[in-house]
C-alpha cells in the first residue's frame, strides 16, 4: 500500500495539507473581498484578469458550464491518482518520505500562487466567468506576467497531491486530467475577454503568458 495509507503520520500530513489549501483559499477570498470594496473584476473558479470598474453595471455570466467541467476534473484527478498509486509497479522510487515531502512542497507552492491570485482579484473573485460593464484591464500581482496564474496553482496542487500518494505516475495523471479540465475554461475566459475588451485585451495577451512563463 502507498505510504499515506499505512503510515498514520504520512496520512495526517496529507490531510493537514488539504485543510491548509482549503483554509488558505477561504481566507484569501475573505481578505480580498474585505479590502477591494470599489474594485470590479472579471472572475472565475480559478482565476481572472484583474479589472477596475469605471462605474457600476450589470454582471453578465458567460461560464458555459465550465465551472462544472473543472470541478469534475478535480475529483477525477484525485480518484485516478489514488487508483494509480495502488498499483505497486507504479510506485517505484516514489513511495517514500522524500517524495512525500516534495509533493507537499509542490502543493503549498501551488496554494500560495493561487491565494496570491485570489487576493489580487479582490472582492470580485468569482467562481463563474462573469463580466461587468465599465471595466478596464489592469495588471496586478501574478497577472503582470501570467493570464491564468490561479490555474497554474491548481495544476501544482493536484500534481503535488498525486506525488504524496507515492507515485510519479499519479502526479502526472492528476496534472494531465486537471489541465484537460481547465482548457475549456481558459478558452471561454479568453473569448469573453476578447469580446468585451477588444484590442486592450489583445495587447495584454501578447505581453503575457497563459500559465507557464516563456512556455505557454
Amino acid at each position: 500500500m502507498p505510504l499515506l495509507l499505512h503510515d498514520p503520520v504520512a496520512h495526517w500530513l496529507v490531510v493537514a495539507a488539504a485543510v491548509v489549501v482549503v483554509s488558505g483559499e477561504t481566507v484569501a477570498t475573505y481578505l480580498g473581498h474585505a479590502r477591494e470594496g470599489k474594485r470590479r473584476v472579471f472572475g472565475s473558479l480559478a482565476d481572472s484578469v484583474l479589472l477596475y470598474a469605471n462605474g457600476r453595471g450589470a454582471a453578465v455570466r458567460q461560464d458555459r458550464g465550465t465551472r462544472l467541467i473543472v470541478a469534475l476534473a478535480l475529483y477525477l484527478a484525485i480518484a485516478a491518482a489514488l487508483a494509480a498509486a495502488r498499483i505497486p509497479r507504479l510506485r517505484v522510487d516514489a513511495d517514500n518520505w522524500w517524495t512525500l515531502g516534495l509533493g507537499l512542497a509542490i502543493v503549498f507552492a501551488g496554494a500560495a500562487l493561487r491565494d496570491w491570485a485570489i487576493l489580487s482579484l479582490g472582492r470580485y473573485f468569482r467562481r463563474e466567468v462573469t463580466i461587468e460593464t465599465g471595466q478596464r484591464i489592469v495588471r496586478r500581482g501574478p497577472y503582470r506576467t501570467l493570464r491564468h496564474p490561479s490555474y497554474t496553482g491548481i495544476c501544482l496542487i493536484l500534481a503535488g497531491f498525486g506525488l504524496t500518494f507515492g507515485s510519479w505516475v499519479s502526479a502526472v495523471v492528476a496534472l494531465l486530467i486537471v489541465f484537460a479540465g481547465i482548457l475549456p475554461r481558459i478558452y471561454v475566459e479568453e473569448h469573453a475577454l476578447a469580446q468585451a475588451f477588444g484590442s486592450d485585451y489583445t495587447a495584454y495577451a501578447t505581453s503575457t503568458d497563459r500559465m507557464l512563463p516563456h512556455v505557454w
